[in-house]
């Protein structure tokens, strides 16, 4: 099970919600909850990630630098403090992959940054 599927099944006893409650609060089935918390589903979306982290709270409780926070790469780390971004961000760039792989050097996180700014419309 990966850390964030573990935090949100903490976080989600700790709260004494249900699967279903939960589910229900960030928009998705009981089933695709269970398999996020038990580490199946593994690709989640970037807004996904969010709604659950911004129900559950999980973000105030990531206390410390961003690096402490998450697990951040240093060439994300090198990015974020260059462009001056905001934390969120940096958080939900540190969470995307593409078929198990993330940028490796600042440059390309900048690319792929200003390719989610661009088609979100930001």
């Amino acid at each position: 099970m990966d850390e964030f599927a573990q935090k949100v099944r903490d976080r989600r006893l700790q709260e004494k919600l249900s699967q279903e409650e939960l589910a229900n609060k960030v928009g998705i089935s009981r089933n695709y909850l269970s398999q996020i918390e038990r580490g199946q589903a593994t690709n989640l979306s970037w807004q996904l990630v969010e709604r659950l982290t911004a129900v559950l709270g999980l973000k105030e409780d990531s206390g410390g630098t961003l690096e402490q926070a998450a697990d951040i790469p240093p060439s994300l780390v090198q990015f974020a403090r260059a462009a001056h971004l905001p934390p969120d961000d940096v958080l939900m760039l540190a969470r995307l992959k593409y078929r198990g792989q993330q940028p490796t050097t600042p440059e390309k996180w900048e690319l792929l940054y200003n390719v989610i700014k661009m088609t979100a419309g930001n």
